[in-house]
């Protein structure tokens, strides 16, 4: 069984993503909506927080767990994979949107950090970067793509609130005016027409109708949950022991109170709609 993690609902958009292009895959979600958003903690609070979820998964029989949560995996990821996985956990895989999300905006593979080491150079760019302000602060995204492509240009928007509003099922009119004062602001700082943008939150993806409409017209936006999806689908073809085939099978789980998340239907894919909870606390 493969888990997902996400700080509330935004990894839905991932978890949906997976489900549809491995069907045959069990998956385990918790969306830690009694603590959400992550935004605005401390980075220690965050490692905590990421390293209590994962282990809940683990303990429900996750072998592999992905943190579909673009400020968890920038804070949290790696300080879990080197010094606490590796005690906890030996057997058991960590893995994070951000990696694939720099692979697909640099075209280079993670494990080269130089372009020099590749014979295909990455073409100058400018890129947009929506996020919160956790993952801008963490600078995750400008150091790992600088490693591997350095003639890219990532321009980094904070957009403060946004998941909140989303996670608090706004509605069309804040969220539009939120988003499009957002990318009005990140085109002025990137001064000329980006080549691409990039919605570096899962939550952001649930109001991508309105990102589009406020992007100049014919504008690339990458789409994480897809990059995601065919990243794990190439991870689990390389290691085949945490691709375990089950019946489908989805459940649901919030840290929370069920009927206390609020979610839009318009945002959310229909088959996952139902949150049980809240699981039994790591200890």
């Amino acid at each position: 069984m493969i888990g997902v993690f996400d700080s509330g609902s935004g990894g839905l958009t991932i978890l949906e993503a997976l489900h549809r292009r491995m069907p045959e895959q069990d998956f385990l979600y918790l969306g830690d909506h009694a603590n959400a958003p992550y935004g605005h903690r401390s980075n220690e609070r965050i490692v905590e927080l990421t390293r209590e979820g994962v282990e809940t998964l683990f303990k429900a029989g996750c072998s592999l767990v992905i943190l579909a949560c673009n400020t968890a995996a920038a804070v949290a990821l790696r300080t879990l994979q080197q010094k606490w996985l590796p005690r906890a956990y030996p057997g058991r895989r960590i893995l994070g949107v951000l990696v694939p999300m720099v692979e697909a905006i640099t075209g280079v593979p993670w494990s080269q950090e130089h372009p020099g080491e590749s014979a295909a150079k990455p073409t100058g760019k400018t890129i947009l970067l929506f996020a919160t302000q956790k993952t801008v602060n963490s600078g995750a995204y400008l150091e790992e793509v600088a490693k591997r492509a350095p003639n890219i240009r990532l321009v980094q928007k904070a957009c403060p609130g946004l998941v909140d509003a989303i996670e608090g099922a706004a509605g069309a009119r804040p969220l539009k005016g939120l988003i499009e004062g957002y990318v009005q602001e990140a085109l002025e700082d990137a001064g000329s027409k980006p080549d691409a943008a990039l919605l570096g939150c899962t939550h952001f993806p649930l109001a991508r109708p309105y990102f589009e409409s406020a992007l100049p017209m014919g504008m690339e936006l990458l789409s994480q949950p897809n990059v995601v999806a065919t990243s794990l689908e190439g991870y689990l073809k390389r290691h085949p022991e945490f691709a375990h085939k089950g019946t489908g099978r989805v459940r649901l789980l919030t840290t929370g109170k069920p009927g206390d998340v609020n979610l839009s239907d318009s945002y959310l894919p229909p088959h996952l709609c139902e949150f049980e909870g809240p699981p039994a606390k790591a200890v």
